[in-house]
């Protein structure tokens, strides 16, 4: 075999094998892949006459990092998730007339999306009237789960 074959397929392996996936030994000396994790979870400090609201996204190692997602008038809380968006986790932010926010944490295109859209009393909000926050990439292969 040439050197210029050898060198191509040592690049080509080095490339193929590199990935971020991590392993470990068990002690019976199996080899056991350990699948990347994103857990997400919404935060929410009541400040003044309003709430920040932040995601919070935590890895498979346990390292957590905290996303402000923004200031919204009256009560925040976690709510059901909106259907019509396919949302994993949506806040809800209830002013004091009546109306509100919904902010929805959606996974697009390798990436946690937070859309928001106002709402009146009484009022269903259009899904396709819902604005881009945020988003957090995702990296290649995560999973990503609500926290319980």
């Amino acid at each position: 075999m040439s050197r210029v074959a050898a060198l191509v397929i040592a690049i080509a392996c080095g490339s193929a094998c590199s990935g971020k996936s991590s392993s470990t030994t068990t002690p019976g000396g199996a080899t056991v892949i350990v699948a990347k994790k994103m857990r997400i979870s919404w935060g929410v400090s009541p400040m003044g006459n309003g709430s920040d609201v932040y995601l919070a996204s935590t890895d498979e190692t346990g390292g957590q990092v905290s996303h402000s997602v923004g200031h919204y008038a009256g009560t925040c809380a976690a709510a059901s998730a909106a259907p019509a968006m396919k949302a994993l986790m949506t806040v809800m932010c209830q002013s004091p007339d009546g109306g509100g926010d919904e902010i929805d944490a959606v996974v697009r295109d390798g990436e946690v999306i937070i859309l928001h859209v106002r709402f009146e009393s009484g009022i269903t909000p259009d899904p396709m009237g819902r604005e881009r926050v945020t988003s957090i990439p995702i990296p290649i292969g995560t999973a990503v789960e609500v926290a319980r």
